[in-house]
C-alpha cells in the first residue's frame, strides 16, 4: 500500500486493518456453532501512546443469512483540528456447510477523492473477484477460501473459537493484491481492560516487509483480540484497545447457518 499524503488517514487505515472483536467482562464464552456473535464495539487508537481517534464496529446478521461487518473510524478532537479524514469499511459474507463465504467489501473515504476507495466483489459462480482501487481494476481467479481484509479478522477469531487453531493461510484480497497471511502463537499476556481483565494468546503475523500484526485474543471470550498492534520498523506503532461493546440481538443459530464442517 502506498503511503498516502497525510499521516492521519494512514493511521485511521491501520486501525481498520487491525479491527478487534471482543466481548465484555460478565458474558459466558459461549458462541453460537456457526462461531458468530452480534455486538457493536468501540475502540481507542493510539499512534506511538498517543489516543488519535475512535473506531466503532459493528457485525449483525441480515436477511436470509446474510452477515455484515461494519466499520468506522474518525480522528479525536484534537486532531480532527489538522485533518476531518474518516473512513468506512463494510464487508458482506455468508457461511455456507459451515465455511465463511465472502459477497462484497468497500472501503471509502467520505469527503476525500473517490482515488483511494476500494471495493471486491466474489463471484463464486464464475470463480472470479473483481477488485478495484479507484479507477484500478484487477480480476482474481478464486481457488475457494479467498477473503478480504475484514471477513478475515472474523474468520480468525471464528476458527480459534471453532476449532481451536487458526487456519493454516489466509488468502486475502487488499488494495488489488492477494495476500497470504499466516498466524503463529507467540506467548501469553494478561491485558486490563475497561470492562474486565483478561488473559490472552497472541497471535501474530510477520510480513516480508517487516510489519508485524499481533492479535491479543482471550480464550474465555469467543477468541476476539482484546488489543491489536501493528508495528513497522521507521514507522509509528499502532494499537487498538477496546473502549465500549454491547451485544446485539441475533437469529438463532439453527435458522443461520447450518451445521459446522469438522477439519
Amino acid at each position: 500500500m502506498s503511503p498516502p499524503p497525510h499521516p492521519l488517514p494512514t493511521l485511521l487505515r491501520v486501525a481498520l486493518l487491525t479491527g478487534i472483536f471482543v466481548a465484555p467482562a460478565g458474558f459466558a464464552a459461549k458462541a453460537a456453532p456457526n462461531g458468530l456473535v452480534a455486538y457493536q464495539a468501540t475502540y481507542s487508537v493510539h499512534l506511538d501512546g498517543i489516543g488519535v481517534g475512535i473506531s466503532h464496529l459493528t457485525l449483525e446478521p441480515g436477511p436470509d443469512g446474510l452477515w455484515i461487518c461494519h466499520s468506522e473510524a474518525k480522528p479525536n478532537a484534537l486532531f480532527g483540528l489538522f485533518d476531518s479524514a474518516r473512513l468506512e469499511e463494510e464487508s458482506r459474507f455468508r457461511i455456507h456447510d459451515g465455511r465463511l463465504v465472502d459477497l462484497s467489501y468497500t472501503l471509502m473515504e467520505p469527503g476525500r477523492s473517490a482515488r483511494h476507495d476500494q471495493g471486491v466483489r466474489f463471484d463464486w459462480r464464475q470463480h472470479r473477484a473483481y477488485a478495484h482501487v479507484g479507477s484500478r481494476k484487477t480480476v482474481f481467479s478464486l481457488r475457494g477460501g479467498e477473503m478480504d481484509r475484514l471477513t478475515a479478522q472474523i474468520a480468525l477469531s471464528r476458527d480459534l473459537m471453532l476449532y481451536g487453531h487458526p487456519p493454516k493461510i489466509f488468502r486475502v484480497i487488499n488494495h488489488n493484491h492477494l495476500h497470504r497471511y499466516h498466524f503463529v502463537v507467540d506467548g501469553k499476556r494478561q491485558w486490563r481492560t475497561p470492562i474486565g481483565v483478561f488473559s490472552t494468546v497472541a497471535y501474530v503475523r510477520r510480513s516480508r516487509k517487516g510489519v508485524t500484526l499481533t492479535f491479543w485474543c482471550a480464550p474465555t471470550l469467543y477468541e476476539i483480540p482484546i488489543v491489536a498492534r501493528q508495528t513497522h520498523p521507521g514507522h509509528p506503532t499502532v494499537t487498538l484497545h477496546l473502549i465500549g461493546f454491547k451485544r446485539l440481538p441475533g437469529p438463532p443459530a439453527d435458522q443461520v447457518l447450518g451445521n459446522v464442517t469438522p477439519r
